[in-house]
């Protein structure tokens, strides 16, 4: 097999690709895939793809080839020696389905415990809130339930990674339902509705191969003693397990408090701001350059953006995280009067807006440095934001928020913030150390991005649950630091952050499971 790089064409058409690649190898009959593709839009727009072709030729044809070289794609490989026999997962988030998933593929018995509701039920509940029909839910809602918090996300699959597992997690994701044009897109998303059916499907081939599920069930405590867990308490019963694992996701703060007097643990930096939003097609136009987009006649997927600011003065840096192309923002609060916001994307992206998270890093200097203090950090940040909406999802033009002025009247851009929103002044919720950096970085970043710092820009509060504000001490075997039956996974650990790097955590626990030393 050969990998070809760097094939540029003006369209994105299979059947002139394939024409390509014919003229490039010299042959007619051949099989090929796309194994990488991306859009370069800095001049004019064109389509860079590499593939795969699997033809034998000599090292004399293949130098002649620009861009050629051998390449194999390396599958994972599961040594199994020893497994455990039954193993409990807490949370059915990325980390604690894809463990069970590879464990449940080799004949372990696996239970897993989730305190929220299964997709089917979940999707009902959370659209209830977000239409105003029913208050929130503290236990199946955006953060909790089957999939976790990123089932309500845009379902980005990208991961800063070249772990051979990333590919491994987008086969099983084809295999179950995805596009599978995720193996190759320079930056792969699935969307919130096909995201819920291929968790359904995966969950039902856990099932079939022995797995059992148990929704609604909630960790209420855990009993330590002489190096291993004796048992969890679940719904008020005692369970023992000869291995268990806690695949929490970062919200998961009743659940810290618990652990952090059980296991080794520790606070851990993140980052905090709000959801910044944009017009999709302002964003399509600076991304895709401008006028030959509105030229071009091609259709092209929503832009995307990543944009980072260091300031050296403040101390600080600041950066957009979870870009959620023609998507929307929805209040992903998981605690009674608090507001937190996040954003969402379907497969299609063609919401009028596009958003990001406008995010600042935060340490013990700014949340304090007593064991949980970030935790309650957040909770602080987002009660304000609930008294500063009264009760609904604060918001404010980015003018506005400079000024530090309310928000009286909308501009050309209308927030798509559901369930319900309040024009506000969202200044008085951080620390003006915070506020600063986000202004300065909305001025820098609107230089480097045409329209980012829009004076209608809208800016809704808050997001703080970027990342886990806790790290669960972990060794390499990610079994918690003095316990041999504890695995702490996932974005909860604080060693993950994403769909795919918490689904490879999974995999990686599930091969220390099924191949114990």
């Amino acid at each position: 097999m050969i990998i070809i790089r760097n094939i540029i064409l003006e369209t994105d058409d299979i059947n002139l690709l394939k024409e390509k690649v014919a003229k490039l190898i010299n042959r007619k009959k051949f099989d090929f895939e796309i194994y990488r593709k991306s859009i370069d839009a800095r001049k004019e727009i064109k389509f860079n793809f590499q593939v795969l072709v699997n033809i034998d030729l000599s090292d004399k044809e293949i130098k002649r080839i620009k861009g050629a070289a051998r390449y194999e794609v390396e599958d994972l490989k599961i040594e199994v020696h020893k497994p455990e026999k039954e193993v409990s997962i807490i949370g059915s988030g990325p980390a604690g389905l894809f463990c069970a998933y590879i464990l449940s593929k080799y004949k372990v018995k696996v239970h897993i415990y989730e305190r929220g509701e299964k997709i089917e039920d979940r999707i009902k509940t959370i659209e209830d809130f977000i239409q105003g029909k029913k208050d929130l839910n503290l236990e199946s809602n955006v953060q909790f339930g089957e999939g976790g918090a990123g089932t309500y996300s845009d379902g980005k699959l990208t991961a800063r990674t070249k772990d051979k597992r990333q590919r491994e997690v987008l086969k099983i994701f084809v295999d179950h339902g995805a596009p599978k044009d995720i193996m190759y897109e320079k930056k792969p998303h699935v969307g919130t509705d096909l995201l819920r059916k291929v968790i359904i499907s995966m969950r039902k081939e856990i099932e079939k191969n022995g797995g059992v599920f148990h929704f609604s069930h909630k960790l209420e405590d855990i009993e330590i003693k002489n190096g291993k867990v004796r048992y969890m308490v679940i719904n008020g019963e005692k369970i023992s397990t000869p291995a268990c694992v806690l695949a929490l996701g970062n919200s998961s703060r009743d659940t810290f408090e618990i652990l952090s007097k059980k296991i080794p643990m520790e606070n851990k930096n993140f980052a905090v701001g709000f959801r910044i939003e944009h017009k999709r097609e302002d964003i399509n136009l600076a991304q895709y350059s401008g006028h030959l987009y509105q030229k071009s006649g091609k259709v092209l997927p929503a832009a995307t953006y990543n944009l980072s600011y260091n300031d050296k003065d403040l101390g600080l840096g600041a950066y957009t995280f979870c870009m959620c192309p023609g998507g929307h923002v929805i209040d992903a609060s998981s605690e009674a009067n608090r507001k937190c916001v996040n954003g969402m994307s379907y497969h299609g992206r063609n919401a009028e807006n596009s958003n990001t998270a406008l995010i600042v890093t935060v340490d013990e200097k700014i949340y304090g440095n007593k064991l949980l203090d970030s935790m309650q950090f957040q909770r602080k940040i987002e009660e304000k934001a609930y008294e500063v909406g009264q009760g609904k999802i604060p918001v404010q033009r980015l003018e506005d928020f400079i000024n530090n002025v309310a928000t009286k009247k909308l501009g050309r851009i209308k927030p798509s913030v559901k369930p319900s929103y309040k024009l506000s002044n969202l200044r008085g919720i951080y620390p003006e150390v915070i506020n600063q950096m986000i202004i300065k970085a909305t001025a820098y970043m609107g230089k480097r991005l045409k329209g980012f710092d829009d004076k209608d820009a809208i800016l809704s509060g808050v997001e703080v649950r970027s990342s886990s504000p806790v790290r669960l001490l972990r060794d390499k075997e990610n079994k918690s630091l003095g316990l041999n039956n504890l695995y702490v996974i996932g974005e909860g650990s604080g060693y993950s952050g994403g769909i795919v790097s918490s689904a490879i955590d999974g995999i990686k626990t599930a091969e220390n499971l099924l191949n114990k030393k």
